[in-house]
C-alpha cells in the first residue's frame, strides 16, 4: 500500500515496514481529492478487494455439518429411548399438585379424596408409578386419566410398590392426571399414600398451568363420596363442579365428622373438623399445620348432618358449644385462606334445612353480619337414595349445577355466563 490512490486489495496490503512511514503515506493534498479518492468502481470492485474464497469461505468457517451434532447430542439425552426411573422429587418443577396434596420429605403425600399429581411428557410406551402406602392396609383406589382414558388401579396392603398406569402408549405428547378415590380414614386408620416417582420412555414437559380459581371444600361422608358406587370421591358434587367450571380445588373431608359432634366413631364432641382442620393430616403428623401455598378464592362447606345425627341428636343442650365451635372454625378456614375469604355452606343435602342445627348455622351467620360479612347459605334438596342412605350420583349433580347457579348470582367469582 505504497499511495492513497492506489489502495490495495487485502492479498498485496501486508508487511507492516512496506505500509506506512508517514511521511509516504498521506500528504493531504495526495490523499484524498474527491474526485480521485473514491470512484465506486476503482476503489472497491467485489472481484478483487474481498473474494469470498480467500478471505473466508464458510465452507472453511462453519460448516453447517460441523454445528449439528451438538443439537443431535442434547436431543438424545433429554429423550432416552429405553425406560428410565424419575423421581417427582427432583422433577418436582414439572409436577402440578391437584387437591390437598403436597411434597413431604422425597415424596407427594396424596393422603385426602380427590388428591394427586398432573403432568405432560413426551414419550411412549408404559407408564408406571411407584407408590409407599402406610397406616391401615385397606385398599386406596385410584384413577388414572391419560390422555383423556381413564385407568382405575388399587393400591393394596403397605409398603412400597410399582403400578402399570397405561400400557403401549405411542408416541408423543401425554397428558396425565392421577388422583385417589378413596377417603382419608377408614374408622379406625389413616390410609396414607405417598407418590415417589413414575417410570416412563421420555421426558417431562412443563408443569400444567394453574386454572384462575381455586376452590376449597370442608365436608363430611358426603364429600369423600360415600353412598357413589360404595364411595367414591372422584364423583361427587365437589369434584364435578370442578370439573365442569375448570376451578382447582382442595378437598379435607372425613366420614362422620361434624362441628361439635361426630359420630359414635370419633367418640362424639372429643374429634370434630375444628381438631383435623388446622393440620394438614392429623392422622399422619399432629404437628405439621395446614398452610396451603395457593390460598381458595372460595370455601364451600357441608357438615352439620353428624351433628344432628340420629345416634345421639342434637338436644337443646347442645346449642352454645355448638355455636361457640362454629364461631371457632370460621375463624380456622380464615386463618388457612384469608380473614376475607368468602364462605358458601350447603344446608340440607341430608338432613332437612328445618333441623335445630341449621337454624344454629343461621343464627351463627345472621350475628356475625351473613352475606355482608361473605357468609352464604345455599339450601338444597334432601336426598337419601344413595347406598348407606346417602345422596345418590342425580343429587350430587343437582349440587354441583345449583352451586354453579349461586356462585355466579352472587356475584362470587367471575365466571362466564352459561
Amino acid at each position: 500500500e505504497t499511495t492513497a490512490t492506489t489502495d490495495t486489495p487485502a492479498t498485496t496490503e501486508t508487511p507492516a515496514t512496506t505500509e506506512a512511514p508517514a511521511t509516504t503515506e498521506a500528504p493531504a493534498t495526495t490523499e484524498v481529492p474527491a474526485t480521485t479518492e473514491v470512484p465506486a468502481t476503482t476503489e472497491v470492485p467485489a472481484t478483487t478487494e474481498a473474494p469470498a474464497t480467500t478471505e473466508a469461505p464458510a465452507t472453511t468457517e462453519a460448516p453447517a455439518t460441523t454445528a449439528a451434532p451438538e443439537t443431535t447430542t442434547e436431543t438424545v439425552t433429554e429423550q432416552p429411548l429405553t425406560n428410565a426411573y424419575y423421581s417427582f422429587f427432583k422433577n418436582k418443577e414439572y409436577i402440578k399438585l391437584i387437591g390437598r396434596s403436597r411434597f413431604i420429605g422425597s415424596a407427594i403425600v396424596v393422603d385426602w379424596t380427590a388428591a394427586g399429581i398432573e403432568f405432560e411428557y413426551q414419550g411412549s410406551g408404559d407408564l408406571k408409578i411407584e407408590i409407599e402406602k402406610s397406616g391401615s392396609s385397606n385398599s386406596v383406589g385410584l384413577l388414572a386419566t391419560v390422555d383423556g382414558k381413564d385407568y382405575s388401579f388399587s393400591a393394596d396392603g403397605t409398603g412400597t410398590a410399582t403400578y402399570t398406569v397405561a400400557s403401549k402408549l405411542p408416541e408423543g405428547t401425554h397428558h396425565v392426571l392421577i388422583r385417589r378415590k378413596t377417603m382419608v380414614y377408614d374408622n379406625t386408620n389413616g390410609i396414607m399414600l405417598q407418590m415417589k416417582g413414575v417410570q416412563m420412555i421420555g421426558s417431562f414437559l412443563p408443569k400444567p398451568a394453574d386454572n384462575t380459581y381455586k376452590v376449597a371444600f370442608i365436608g363430611d361422608s358426603i364429600t369423600c363420596g360415600v353412598g357413589l358406587s360404595g364411595t367414591n370421591g372422584l364423583a361427587t358434587y365437589a369434584v364435578d363442579l370442578c370439573t365442569r367450571e375448570s376451578f382447582d380445588y382442595d378437598i379435607c373431608c372425613i366420614s362422620g365428622i361434624g362441628v361439635y359432634r361426630s359420630t359414635a366413631t370419633h367418640n362424639k364432641t372429643e374429634n370434630t373438623m375444628t381438631k383435623y382442620y388446622p393440620y394438614f393430616n392429623y392422622y399422619r403428623n399432629t404437628t405439621l399445620v395446614y398452610r396451603p401455598d395457593r390460598k381458595a378464592d372460595l370455601v364451600v362447606v357441608n357438615l352439620n348432618t353428624n351433628d344432628n345425627n340420629s345416634k345421639h341428636g342434637a338436644s337443646e343442650e347442645d346449642e352454645l358449644p355448638y355455636k361457640e365451635t362454629l364461631k371457632t372454625f370460621i375463624s380456622e378456614i380464615r386463618s388457612a385462606h384469608g380473614k376475607n375469604v368468602n364462605i358458601v355452606w350447603i344446608v340440607g343435602m341430608m338432613i332437612t334445612p328445618d333441623r335445630p342445627v341449621n337454624q344454629w348455622l343461621n343464627d351463627v351467620f345472621t350475628e356475625l353480619g351473613g352475606e355482608s360479612a361473605g357468609l352464604y347459605q345455599i339450601v338444597v334438596d334432601t336426598n337419601t337414595s344413595g347406598s348407606s342412605g346417602h345422596p345418590d350420583q342425580e343429587s350430587h349433580l343437582a349440587v354441583s349445577q345449583a352451586l354453579s347457579e349461586f356462585i355466579r348470582e352472587k356475584g362470587l367469582l367471575e365466571l362466564p355466563n352459561d
